[in-house]
């Protein structure tokens, strides 16, 4: 068994350095690729308004599959003031997929691609879970 005094004692400064492993290259945590998710669904926005004003002329059921959030606010069971109504129903019909974008690009630039589209689907199917309940209850 050695001795004590043959053991050589490793320091930090004679450690060998640690290899990277992309290559050298340094990869931030966020950046623009991140942001994907929200840059997609602002670009859906003005077809989603397009497609909109189309649907409403097949009845409420339609629109509310499009825009459930917006029917959530006009649900009567809520008593939003009237004249509250028509300018919160704008804002929710231009936020609605940009704030989608904003969820989904928070928990994608988390390394979650997939956990990022379920949490846009979810949000967007418990407003239309929220209209069927909010319409029971009117």
């Amino acid at each position: 068994m050695p001795s004590s005094a043959t053991v050589k004692q490793r320091n930090s400064a004679g450690a060998k350095p640690r290899k990277k492993r992309n290559g050298g290259k340094k990869l931030g945590r966020g950046g623009w690729k991140s942001l994907w998710p929200l840059l997609v669904c602002l670009a859906i926005t003005p077809f989603a308004v397009r497609a909109a004003s189309i649907l409403a002329l097949e009845g409420p059921k339609a629109f509310a599959l499009l825009y459930p959030w917006v029917e959530v606010v006009r649900s009567p069971a809520l008593h939003v003031p009237p004249d509250w109504l028509g300018t919160l129903s704008q804002w929710m019909i231009f936020l609605q997929y940009p704030l989608y974008g904003l969820l989904m690009t928070l928990t994608f630039r988390a390394d979650k691609h997939l956990r990022a589209f379920i949490i846009g689907l979810v949000a967007h199917f418990s407003g239309l879970l929220s209209v069927v309940i909010l319409a029971y209850l009117a």
